[in-house]
C-alpha cells in the first residue's frame, strides 16, 4: 500500500470510529482524543479533529503530499456505552501495534452493522417503567400501572418515528399518554394505584440523563460550545417530558 492510499485508510478508520463515538452519546473530548490517537498513526505532519455534536471534520497534511479532509455530518444520536467501549478497545489494540490498519478499519465496519433493534429498546424501556416502580417504593400494582403506562409511550414513540416526528413532540406526546394512562390506573376500582409514582417510574427510559452527564463532562473540560449544545439538547428534553405530563394532567383533570 502507498503512502497515499494508507493516509486515506488512516482518516476513513478515524472518522468512522469518531462517528461511531457521536452516535453513541460519547463526550466530545473523548471523540476527538480518540481521532487524534488514530491519525498520529499516519506520520503526517498535521493532523486536526473539529467535532460538534452534529459533525465532525478530520484533516490531514503534510508537505509531501496534498492535504485529505472529511467532513461527516451525524444525522441521529443515542446513548450505547458498549459500542464507545468497543470502539476504545479497537483504536488503543491499533494504536499499541497489536492489530494492523486494515483490521482495525475491518473491526470498525463489522462493528458499526450491530446494534439494538427497535424491538429490543422498546422492551427495554417497558421493563425499565415496570422495575423503576418497585424501586421508588410502589406495589405490584404500581410497577403493573407503570408497564402499560411504558407501553403507551413506546407506541407513541414508535408512531412518532413512523411518521417523522421530531423528538420534542414524541417526547411530548408521550409524556401526555404517560399521565392520561397513569390516571386511569389510578381510578381502577379493584386495586390502588399510585399516580405519581406510575409517572415517575414511566417517564424514567426518556429522562435525558445521560446528555445532562455528557453535557457537564464536556464543560469541565473546557469545551464549552459542545457542552452547552448537548446541555441545551437536554434542557429542551426535559421541557418536553414535564410540558407532555403537565398536558396529560390537565386533560385529566388532576390539574
Amino acid at each position: 500500500m502507498d503512502k497515499t492510499a494508507e493516509c486515506k485508510l488512516v482518516l476513513d478508520t478515524a472518522v468512522l470510529a469518531g462517528k461511531i463515538m457521536l452516535q453513541s452519546g460519547a463526550e466530545i473530548h473523548r471523540v476527538e482524543d480518540t481521532i487524534h490517537r488514530i491519525l498520529k498513526v499516519s506520520g503526517m505532519k498535521t493532523a486536526e479533529a473539529f467535532v460538534m455534536p452534529t459533525g465532525l471534520i478530520v484533516t490531514l497534511d503534510d508537505p509531501r503530499m496534498d492535504s485529505m479532509t472529511v467532513v461527516k455530518r451525524i444525522k441521529t444520536r443515542g446513548t450505547n456505552l458498549s459500542r464507545i467501549a468497543e470502539v476504545n478497545d479497537i483504536s488503543r489494540r491499533f494504536c499499541s501495534g497489536n492489530i494492523s490498519l486494515e483490521e482495525a478499519f475491518h473491526s470498525l465496519k463489522h462493528m458499526k452493522q450491530y446494534t439494538y433493534t427497535a424491538l429490543q429498546k422498546y422492551i427495554a424501556q417497558i421493563m425499565v417503567a415496570f422495575f423503576f416502580a418497585i424501586l421508588l417504593g410502589g406495589t405490584g400494582w404500581d410497577a403493573v400501572g407503570a408497564g402499560a403506562a411504558g407501553i403507551g409511550m413506546v407506541l407513541i414513540l414508535y408512531l412518532g418515528r413512523k411518521i417523522g416526528l421530531n423528538d420534542f413532540f414524541q417526547l411530548l406526546l408521550a409524556s401526555a399518554v404517560i399521565a392520561v394512562v397513569a390516571y386511569l390506573a389510578a381510578k381502577n376500582p379493584y386495586q390502588t394505584i399510585q399516580m405519581d409514582i406510575v409517572i415517575i417510574a414511566a417517564i424514567m427510559p426518556i429522562v435525558p440523563g445521560a446528555a445532562i452527564t455528557t453535557a457537564v463532562r464536556d464543560t469541565m473540560q473546557g469545551d464549552y460550545v459542545a457542552g452547552g449544545a448537548k446541555a441545551l439538547e437536554a434542557f429542551v428534553s426535559a421541557a418536553a417530558i414535564a410540558a407532555g405530563v403537565s398536558f396529560g394532567m390537565i386533560l385529566t383533570g388532576v390539574m
